[in-house]
């Protein structure tokens, strides 16, 4: 489906699902999920407090950047419509649009959600970000613990594309954490898909943070295993002002298993990020330097990239309409 046609069936949905309240301002965790009752005993409760404090400069960091996951699990519709305009020394220049969040369903069930996923950051040319279309899903939530999460999804491409998703988190202690998810779909023109991705946190300072991501993809259409490691280290910048902003500074490395092991690519990137004019506008810039190349083949490229990206957070807790006072107060 085309982006804009997306965007434009997305809109009114997107209007149903949100209620009009006060805003609140900052970037604050969502809720848990009022469905959720554990009972704790005191190691429980100092278990959670070690990971409460792990976890709180990720959560900063995974909804300042807007991280796909940390997203589709939120208790509310968040939507992000993105425009992005690429550019590398091999590729050329491109402008593209994207939408990537969730839509809740409540009135057919509260676990139900209607997902958009939008381009893969990590992918390391314009080219390849080109070639990977939006892609929409149900996506219906099994079972929530503490730690973990399973969720069953179904999307569409040319053909139905069922699957599972399972996630687990947790702390290792009050300064790092980690974050599992297993996904396994069945597609009819590729046969079975299954990404592993394992993130490692560290919390250096009150506003630095380290993380190492890996994945590996491996199914019947790909190229053996597909795999990623990054490292990345965030700051966050002006947490005090109205508009903070934040800065990642990137190291990755690609590559496959077959027909022949190589590295695709090694990356280096700084990504900074801002809001900007209104609570829900970001802007993104990304210079990158690649040493890459396309087949085992090739000789290996340098290649010089830049990436600006326009964002338009669409959630509750940023808009600035608030009720009238009268509304409020009954005068």
């Amino acid at each position: 489906m085309k982006n804009w046609l997306c965007i434009l069936l997305l809109l009114p949905a997107l209007a149903a699902a949100q209620q009009e309240e006060d805003t609140i301002n900052g970037w604050e965790a969502a809720e848990p999920d009022e469905e959720l009752e554990l009972d704790a005993n005191w190691i429980d409760e100092s278990h959670a407090v070690a990971t409460d404090h792990a976890q709180a400069l990720t959560e900063w960091m995974d909804n300042f950047f807007g991280d796909p996951e940390y997203n589709l699990e939120q208790a509310e519709s968040q939507l992000r419509l993105e425009i992005i305009d690429d550019w590398d020394d091999e590729d050329g220049n491109d402008v593209s649009f994207r939408l990537r969040g969730k839509v809740q369903l409540p009135k057919i069930s509260k676990r139900l959600d209607l997902v958009f996923s939008g381009e893969d950051s990590d992918l390391d040319s314009a080219e390849d970000r080109r070639n990977n279309d939006d892609g929409i899903a149900l996506q219906y939530k099994l079972n929530e613990g503490r730690r973990s999460r399973f969720d069953l999804t179904l999307g569409w491409s040319s053909g139905p594309k069922p699957g599972v998703k399972y996630r687990y988190q947790g702390s290792f202690d009050e300064r790092s954490s980690y974050r599992f998810i297993e996904r396994v779909q069945y597609e009819i023109d590729d046969g079975f898909i299954s990404s592993s991705q394992l993130d490692l946190n560290r919390s250096l300072s009150p506003d630095n943070l380290l993380q190492w991501s890996n994945r590996i993809t491996y199914g019947e259409s790909t190229d053996g295993v597909e795999w990623r490691s990054r490292v990345a280290l965030r700051q966050r910048r002006n947490t005090d002002s109205a508009k903070p902003s934040a800065l990642s500074y990137i190291a990755a490395v690609n590559g496959v298993t077959s027909p022949h092991s190589f590295v695709k690519n090694y990356r280096l990137a700084l990504l900074w990020r801002r809001q900007f004019y209104r609570d829900y506008l970001f802007v993104e810039l990304e210079p990158g330097y690649n040493f890459r190349k396309r087949n085992n083949a090739d000789s290996r490229n340098n290649v010089l990239s830049m990436t600006v990206r326009l964002e338009i957070a669409l959630q509750r807790d940023l808009r600035k309409v608030r009720k009238p006072r009268s509304a409020v107060t009954g005068d």
